[in-house]
């Protein structure tokens, strides 16, 4: 044999890279033997498969930039493929390869040597493994070793795409390509591989025995695979015990009807409770699900506003406010979801600023009026408003009593 300066080069030179190549392969295999067993380890329902591939691998694409059948290499692996969860897998192929490595930018190559390479891979299931076509991206990182001046190791990190297709329950056609970018200058390459993808066991993750969420019910059968349930909502849990599961309720923390979607209505006026702002009294849709006012009850309010009379420019009330106020009070126990707004308004006499405290004081002592008598402050808003709203002239007597007012609105918030 010779060397590239033609030389012949000596036998134990042979012998010592074939035994340095041996005992390098032989660490690679147990390696991989232990990151099976590893892996293995981390569960005692593991789901577990083999794949049996043949490889071609360019190394001459990356610096000619041209892709030619010639420059391919040829190789075989053995992959073994662990099932982590429904959406990745953990890869880790032992790779044995001939090939003609570049030497330089060029593209020279040396003599054909054997390769060898080991990696760790995720694998990102694209769809459901249980389909015809199971397509996954890959990434991860590995080592590739050589012989150059000895014996080499190499730093890898594949990156690339696979496509099974399913021919029997345990049984994938298996295709992959590959980029894999290398430390080593000259070493990045594109690697195609087919062969065939074994289950092994209860690898499956949809096999007819598995029970994720340990309910009884095969996730095969189970529309909730995640959550325990009952067999009679096929595996869905209720968590309002309306006989509705969880996924078909949209109110599943409170027990209502299936025509209402499994949401209460407590007060039967067709509107839902979180819908409706007064679920305990019916009224109509367009006023949120609370009731109206009747014509003789918002008279009520109208009436208020002049009937309700203080000490003149103050803000006690005069007795003869009292039956009218309590008629109001009488309104928000009817309608116990319903709030008051309390307007104070004056005439024009006296300055701006007298006005405005003036008609807050008077909407005030209102107020005071109802929490003495029942009803909870978080019912009542309150405000002075002056004489910036006027009804009538205040050039005239009239008008000016008609401005002098308090303004009562119950609403629904």
């Amino acid at each position: 044999m010779l060397n590239s300066n033609g030389n012949s080069l000596p036998v134990d030179y042979f012998y010592s890279n074939l035994i340095s190549m041996k005992k390098s392969l032989i660490t690679l295999f147990a390696c991989f033997l232990l990151f099976i067993t590893a892996a293995s380890s981390q569960n005692s329902e593991s789901t577990n498969a083999l794949a049996f591939r043949w490889n071609s691998t360019n190394y001459q694409l990356p610096i000619s930039q041209k892709l030619d059948a010639g420059d391919y290499n040829s190789g075989v692996e053995l992959a073994y493929i662990r099932h982590l969860n429904s959406h990745l897998n953990l890869a880790m192929p032992l790779k044995l390869a001939k090939a003609r490595l570049p030497l330089n930018r060029i593209g020279d190559t040396r003599p054909e040597q054997l390769t060898a390479s080991l990696d760790a891979l995720l694998q990102l299931k694209l769809y459901d493994p249980e389909k015809f076509l199971y397509p996954y991206l890959l990434a991860g990182a590995g080592l590739m070793t050589e012989t150059k001046n000895g014996w080499k190791m190499n730093v890898e990190f594949p990156v690339g795409l696979g496509l099974n297709l399913r021919l029997a329950p345990h049984l994938y056609l298996s295709l992959e390509t590959q980029y894999r970018f290398d430390l080593t200058e000259n070493r990045n390459s594109l690697q195609h591989a087919a062969g065939i993808w074994l289950v092994l066991g209860g690898y499956h993750p949809k096999d007819k025995t598995a029970d994720s969420d340990k309910d009884g019910i095969p996730d095969k059968e189970d529309k909730c695979p995640d959550e325990p349930g009952t067999a009679a909502l096929f595996g869905c849990p209720d968590s309002d015990g309306d006989g509705i599961a969880n996924r078909l309720d949209d109110c599943p923390g409170l027990p209502g009807p299936a025509q209402l979607r499994g949401c209460p209505d407590t007060d039967g006026d067709g509107l839902i409770d979180p819908n409706d702002k007064c679920p305990n009294t019916p009224g109509p849709a367009a006023n949120q699900g609370c009731p109206e006012l009747k014509p003789e009850e918002k008279e009520v309010l109208e009436y208020a506003q002049q009937a309700v009379q203080f000490e003149t420019g103050k803000a006690s009330l005069l007795p003869s406010s009292r039956p009218v106020l309590t008629e109001i009070v009488n309104l928000l126990n009817k309608y116990p979801d319903h709030k008051l707004r309390i307007s104070g308004h004056t005439d024009s006499i006296g300055t701006y600023e007298e006005n405005e405290v003036l008609s807050e004081q008077r909407a005030r002592a209102c107020y005071n009026f109802f929490v003495n008598n029942g009803i909870t402050p978080e019912r009542l808003t309150f405000k002075g408003y002056g004489e910036t709203q006027p009804i009538a002239d205040n050039m005239y007597e009239a008008g000016r009593a008609k401005n002098r007012r308090v303004v009562f609105e119950i609403y629904v918030e």
